[in-house]
Formats: C-alpha cells, structure tokens, sequence
C-alpha cells in the first residue's frame, strides 16, 4: 500500500511484533520500507464522514495468559480508546482463495469457502473439472500442488483411455568420496548463501525484496544439497544402539517369474518387473533395538521408510516368534541360508556363496533359480495353492542375504 501510494501505511496489531506468525524476513521487509507499526492495538470500528473512511477507531491492550498456541492473548485496557486517521483501510487478517467466479457453478464448495474434491482424484463435484492447491487444502506448499495437479492429470488421462506414464527420474550415483563429502556437510551447520537485498528506495510497486540469484550464488546454493533421496542414513547416524546398519547390495534389473498351479500342476504365468537400482540399503537388527523412537523423529521422509526395513534376528528361537518382515540368516557348511517370515508363512533361500544359482522352498514350492536372470531352472510343487505366487519374495531375500553376509561379515550370524 505504502508503495502504491505513497503514502504512510500503518499495520495495527492486537499483540507486539515478537508475536506476529509473519517470518521474519516479511516484518522486516516490510518495516525497513518505512510502514509503521500500532502494537497492542484492537481495532473496533471504522468511522465514516459523508459516506467515506475518516479513521479507525481503536483499543489499546496488554498481554495478558498464554492462549492454546503459546501466544499470550492480548486483554484490553478499560478507557484506552483512541483514533487513527485514515482514507483507506485494508482487512488483512488470514488468506483465503477468491472463489467469487464459481458462484452459480455446479463446483462443490465447503462451508469455509474451499472447494470440495474427490481426494482420489481431484474432481471437483461436477465432471471435467478438477482443483487442487490452496483452493483446496488451504495454505500448503508448492510440492502439494504439484501433487494435485499431476493426480488430476492421472485422472483425465484415465477417463480418455490414454495411458499415464511418469517420466523417468532416476536417483544421482554417488562415490564414496561424494558420500563422505555429504556426510561432512551434515556434521556442521553453515551458513545459506543468500540473495542480494534490493535496498528499500529502489523497490516499486510488486517488485521483489530478493534480488535474483547471480548463476554464481545459483550454484552454490545447490550445492548444499544433501542428496536425501539418494543417500539418506538418517536412521542411521541417530540409531544409540546401532540396530541400523548400512549394507550394499549389487544392483539389478530382473523380469521374475509368477507361478500358479493348473491343474494340479505348477506352471509360470506371467512375469514381472523386479528393481533394486539403489546400490545402498538399511537393515534394521531387531536384537539391538529398544524402541527409542529416534528413527521416527528424525526420519526427514514421508511415508516412514524407516518401518519398512528389513528386520534381521541373530536367534532363530527370537525369529519364529515373529509374524511379518522379520529375517534370520545362518551360516552353513555348504553356503549360507536365509529364512523369512511374511503373514506367518515362513520362506527360505539357499546359496552356497558362489556359482550360479540359489534354492528356494516355502512349502507350497521347491525351486532352483538361475542368478543370470533369476528365471527357474527346475521346480516342483509340495502343496497345492491358490492364486499366483510372485518370486519377487524370493529375489529380494537373495539380495539381503548376499548384500549383508558379503558387505557385513562382521555380524554374528548362527552357525546351523
């Protein structure tokens, strides 16, 4: 307002500017351009001469006990009224979308004034229109509107029979000297390169506080990027009793076999795609653990990866006892083997540490796999089952099993 006119413009505030939720950057943006500032102010009513603003009658106040949100609520001081002259007033307590457009449209709207929409798909009550964003979810970050703008794409691809295919995005491939380096950043906290300040008397009307990034400042604020998709550790680096371990595995790109039984006979019915394209993987070892909570503090991902790693016992009496993702591996004469438990059905893989193949039993079925390819090269059926049985199982037991026994010797697997 200050800019457009040229004239002074005064925020009146209830409480003092140590409680405004405004980030600090945008009070002081604001205040080194010369708006003032009413602390501890209430504004009551507007006064009117002839039909137009002559000021803003107001109450002064004191803090008073802190409210639910740890802001002390302003109380009012008894005969503490007084007026500020004004022309114009601007009403600027909360952001909401300007949805005036859509009245006397079929679009579903809340009684807060959001647009309501189907949250599988974005629709918004009436076909072919789809919302997203703030004028949805109120005020969110640019990340989550881009979320909804590709869950409507989906939706619309869906409806004209046209198939939806996300570009492929693969993860950065760091060294262990790029590793190290990350994990050097980490330890230390150091300052953000930030942009030049446009000075106070050089900004017009909407141009920007910032100044642009220099392609020099650009660079070197990216390299401050900690690469948490590619390389997170987290769970890790906070884990006390270090019941999280890092492991490598050997990367893969496989088309598994699905079985079924026709028949009474076992047959492969289809294929499918089975990836492992992250040479780095966690295993949590549940011997360790006590339960601190640690991992999911910290955890700097959505969705808590964290419960979903794979969960390793020593004992195999500790193992048995455990229904879902829980693995046991021992040391053999002839190799070594690993045992899964996944909804109380127990699985096992052998492999004797070198050659070209691994053998896998569940007892429904007794295979013998190929590690070119991971395609069957004998099989037999124990029990007959219903439905398809994926090998998708069985090659990611392959995987722990050869990425910890190979990575990680050290650990204390049983001798059977």
């Amino acid at each position: 307002a200050r800019r457009l006119t040229g004239n002074p413009a005064t925020l009146v505030y209830r409480r003092t500017r140590h409680e405004m939720p405004a980030n600090k950057e945008e009070r002081e943006g604001a205040f080194e351009e010369g708006t003032l500032l009413e602390e501890l102010v209430t504004p009551i009513r507007i006064s009117l001469k002839e039909g137009r603003v002559e000021a803003l009658e107001c109450l002064r106040n004191r803090l008073g006990e802190p409210g639910a949100d740890g802001r002390r609520r302003p109380a009012p001081i008894e005969g503490s009224e007084f007026r500020i002259k004004a022309d114009s007033i601007i009403v600027a307590v909360g952001q909401t979308p300007d949805l005036y457009f859509l009245r006397g449209s079929d679009v579903s709207l809340h009684k807060n004034g959001s647009i309501a929409v189907n949250s599988k798909n974005g629709l918004a009550g009436v076909s072919h229109i789809y919302a997203g964003g703030d004028v949805v979810e109120g005020p969110e970050s640019i990340i989550a509107a881009c979320a909804d703008g590709r869950r409507a794409a989906q939706a619309i691809c869906k409806e004209f029979g046209i198939r939806f295919e996300q570009l492929v995005s693969l993860p950065a491939t760091l060294s262990e000297q790029d590793i190290n380096t990350v994990k050097r950043m980490r330890a230390r906290k150091e300052a953000q390169t930030r942009p030049a300040m446009i000075p106070p008397i050089q900004r017009r009307g909407n141009e920007l506080i910032e100044a642009t990034y220099s392609e020099q400042a650009a660079r070197a604020e990216a390299l401050r990027c900690l690469q948490c998709a590619t390389f997170c550790d987290k769970c890790v680096e906070v884990c006390p009793n270090r019941s999280n371990f890092t492991y490598i595995i050997s990367t893969v790109n496989w088309q598994v076999p699905r079985l079924a039984c026709w028949n009474g006979e076992l047959a492969m019915t289809s294929t499918e795609e089975f990836q492992a394209l992250q040479s780095r993987q966690i295993v949590h070892v549940d011997d360790f653990c006590n339960e601190c909570g640690n991992c999911a503090t910290f955890c700097v991902h959505h969705g808590k990866p964290y419960t979903e790693k794979p969960r390793l016992f020593f004992k195999q009496s500790d193992f048995e006892l455990e229904n879902s993702n829980a693995f046991y591996i021992a040391r053999r004469a002839g190799g070594w083997v690993i045992k899964r438990r996944e909804n109380g059905q127990e699985s096992q893989l052998s492999w004797p540490g070198s050659g070209d193949t691994v053998a896998y039993r569940d007892g429904r079925v007794v295979l013998t796999i190929s590690l070119d390819d991971f395609q069957i090269k004998a099989m037999q059926l124990d029990e007959i089952f219903s439905g398809e049985l994926s090998l998708a199982c069985a090659a990611e037991m392959y995987i722990i099993l050869k990425g910890l026994v190979t990575s990680m010797p050290f650990l204390p697997f049983e001798q059977d």
